[in-house]
């Protein structure tokens, strides 16, 4: 599965959502994936995080029928929530996490925490990951996320629910 990031004005993907969104797609040429689900609803630009990742996956020559959408999801958590109801439902109990490198740890721990064997596939061709200052913004957000999800959400926890 790939976690959604900013859409831009009209419509256009923000470079970290085409650098998932690419690692993605190139997970499924080499065969390493046979269904991608893109998740992410619509923020501040329509269409939805999912609906733009799927088109750019369409455009890799990766057929309908393996693009799986997850539009509804605002945040990691509710990426979580909705791709393990997805996933129940499919009969699948593991997913590949494509995102960030330091958006790995609370990713996977989420969906751990919603029912899945999560395992990550970070993206070390994210902006978000190459350039200086948004490593650094990231690293201080995940830092504060880790400790919000633990306390909200009982990610982390040693118990499942």
């Amino acid at each position: 599965m790939v976690l959604g990031a900013q859409v831009l004005r009209g419509g256009r993907p923000s470079r970290t959502l085409q650098a998932r969104t690419w690692h993605a797609g190139r997970l499924y040429a080499d065969g390493a994936v046979e269904l991608l689900i893109p998740t992410g609803g619509e923020g501040d630009h329509p269409p939805s995080e999912a609906e733009v990742m799927a088109g750019i996956l369409q455009r890799m020559g990766v057929p309908e029928e393996a693009i799986l959408r997850e539009d509804r999801a605002l945040n990691t958590w509710g990426s979580a929530l909705l791709v393990a109801q997805i996933a129940r439902t499919r009969g699948i109990e593991e997913v590949l996490v494509v995102t960030d490198p330091l958006h790995c740890v609370r990713t996977v721990a989420a969906f751990g925490r919603a029912g899945l064997s999560a395992w990550a596939e970070p993206v070390y061709g994210s902006p978000m990951w190459r350039e200086k200052w948004p490593r650094r913004g990231q690293l201080v957000r995940e830092s504060g996320a880790l400790v919000w999800y633990r306390i909200r959400h009982g990610v982390g926890a040693r118990s499942r629910p």
